[in-house]
Order: structure tokens, then C-alpha cells, then sequence
């Protein structure tokens, strides 16, 4: 009897822990739908991960329209600082000098919940309306609030200058 008393509790537990992890679902219980993949490449070459951008409905005119999500799956060990220090400096190459700074301060403190990963350990931004959240293995992180701060956070990847153009392009489907 206690063992199936524990095995009904851990089972409650995994199910409550899927269906409420940050971006499983949306507020109205929408799965996300994988739309695009990419490989994560450091120095061009190296495959060190991949990206998927997920919605509701992959057959959105932008893709990059809330409700979307981000996610980046690693297959090597990464240093939570080297997440941050890329983040501002390709925040800083696709924003105006006047918005990097009006929002410095904030993607600081945003940058600051990156941790060391492993592999299989994965990354997720979920962009919703005027939210972004950051998640690390379904565990919440960060969230910052507002449509413009998420927008220019997106652009390490999407603006004109991105992280990767291969993974931009493979992303955006084009």
C-alpha cells in the first residue's frame, strides 16, 4: 500500500511538473508546435547545439509575433558569463546607441540568471505578450515585462546582425 501510495505521488508529481513548466502551454492550453530548427554553431563550425522556434501556429505571417518560443538544446558544457557577454555585445551591434543604453541596465540584470550548462541541458525563451520569460530545463530563471525590451532581446538572433545568419535564416524559414 505505501508503494503505490509513492508511486501515484511521484506520478502527480511528473505530470504536474510537464504541464507546468514555463511555455508548455499557453494561458488558453495551446501546445507549442515546433516550426523551424537550426543547428547552434560556435566560431561558424563548431555544432555545439540546436534551436528550434516553436508556436502555437507555425503558419503565422511573423514568426517572431508573440506567442513564440525560443529554445536552444546544448550538447557541450557551457559557461553561464559566455551567454551574457554574447548577449550584450550582439544586443549592443543591433541597437541604436540610445536604446542599448536606455536598456543596458535591464538586459544586465536579465544576462545575470544564465548558468553553466551541460549536455542535453536546454535554454528557453518564451516571447508571450509583453513578457519575456528565460528558462533553463523547464525551471524559470528570469521574466521581464514589456513587448520593446523582448523585441530587442530577440535581435541577438533575428536582427541585423545576428548571433548566427545561417541559424536566423534556417529559424525565420528563409
Amino acid at each position: 500500500m505505501v508503494k503505490k501510495t509513492l508511486i501515484s505521488r511521484a506520478v502527480l508529481l511528473f505530470v504536474t511538473a510537464i504541464f507546468t513548466a514555463p511555455g508548455y502551454t499557453s494561458e488558453n492550453n495551446q501546445p507549442w508546435q515546433v516550426c523551424a530548427r537550426s543547428d547552434v554553431k560556435a566560431l561558424r563550425f563548431i555544432t555545439v547545439g540546436e534551436a528550434t522556434l516553436s508556436r502555437h501556429k507555425c503558419q503565422a505571417s511573423n514568426l517572431q509575433n508573440p506567442p513564440m518560443r525560443l529554445s536552444f538544446r546544448y550538447f557541450r558544457e557551457v559557461p553561464g558569463d559566455a551567454f551574457a557577454k554574447a548577449a550584450l555585445n550582439f544586443l549592443e551591434k543591433n541597437l541604436s546607441k540610445a536604446d542599448f543604453e536606455r536598456y543596458k541596465a535591464r538586459f544586465k540584470q536579465f544576462n545575470n540568471h544564465y548558468q553553466d550548462i551541460g549536455d542535453g541541458d536546454v535554454y528557453t525563451l518564451t516571447y508571450r505578450p509583453n513578457s519575456l520569460t528565460l528558462a533553463l530545463n523547464n525551471t524559470l530563471l528570469a521574466t521581464e515585462t514589456g513587448d520593446d525590451f523582448a523585441r530587442n532581446y530577440l535581435r541577438i538572433w533575428f536582427g541585423e546582425t545576428p548571433y548566427s545568419r545561417p541559424l536566423k535564416e534556417n529559424l525565420l524559414q528563409r
